[in-house]
């Protein structure tokens, strides 16, 4: 619990001086950075071997945030550019796995799939946030309040009143009730939000919009969390890592912003002018 606590006291301060105060170019480093040890942490959880085969996708994830926190001169537009990437990693993945099959070091199916996961939601994820953040400081705030204020709400809904279990299979300390208090909790985040950079910032993303953010948040907050939750069955392990200690690894942490990052940034951009 110690090192839970000072990790958090150290990290959550050196986050916000980043995605508030630093250029855009920084919290794209940042981005790029993440992306390719969260790519590293996936790969390695399939096995050393296998793993090794793919040893440019955390490359892959780690250009596609560069590329579009460095400027738009020559870069095509983000969105376009997070689905080159993606198409890249889909060609070299199966090649090697085309090239090797039949022979002693081929690449599994689900290593294939594991792989292809590593850019499409890994690193788009984060490429998504490096999106919001060119977009305002205050946006890419957004999926971090969605997420983590949906898991405190689910955390202290579950201890209150969880009996039914929603995923026991998946991850078996998860209830229905958590689920409910999770909503309330993104939905609550978004409307002090709301109420903060209204005044701060000048921003005024309307309540309809917040509210529904809210319920997005929470929705795919819990979906990213069961989703990693499922690899780490998959693979029978507990942690992708320990580079944040009593916290585990960057997949443990970000786990639920890699899904609400995308989903806000379609949100925003389907839904305002």
């Amino acid at each position: 619990m110690k090192q839970r606590l000072i990790v958090a006291a150290l990290g959550i301060p050196a986050l916000l001086l980043i995605l508030l105060a630093a250029p855009v170019w920084a919290t794209a480093a940042l981005c790029a950075l993440l992306a390719a040890v969260g790519c590293y942490e996936l790969m390695h959880a399939v096995g050393r071997e296998e793993w090794k085969l793919l040893w440019l996708m955390p490359v892959i994830a780690a250009w596609m945030c560069t590329a579009i926190g460095l400027g738009e001169d020559w870069t095509p537009e983000p969105g376009l550019y997070i689905g080159i990437c993606c198409f890249v990693a889909v060609v070299y993945t199966f090649a090697i796995a085309v090239i090797g099959h039949g022979r002693e070091r081929s690449l599994s199916f689900r290593t294939a799939m594991a792989g292809l996961f590593s850019v499409t939601a890994i690193a788009a994820g984060f490429a998504c946030l490096v999106i919001l953040r060119g977009i305002s400081p205050a946006v890419v705030l957004t999926p971090f309040i969605g997420a983590f204020m949906s898991d405190t709400g689910a955390f202290f809904a579950g201890r209150a009143f969880g009996k039914r279990k929603l995923a026991p299979a998946v991850s078996p300390n998860k209830t229905v009730a958590g689920c409910i208090g999770g909503f309330a909790g993104s939905i609550a985040g978004m409307v002090v939000f709301h109420l903060v950079v209204k005044t701060w910032f000048q921003l005024d993303l309307g309540w309809g919009m917040i509210l529904l953010m809210g319920v997005v948040g929470s929705l795919f907050g819990q979906l990213g969390d069961l989703s990693f939750s499922v690899i780490k069955r998959e693979f029978g392990i507990k942690d992708y890592g320990a580079i944040f200690p009593g916290h585990g690894g960057v997949l443990d942490r970000f786990d639920s912003v890699l899904f609400v990052a995308p989903a806000y940034l379609i949100l925003l951009s389907i839904l305002l002018p």
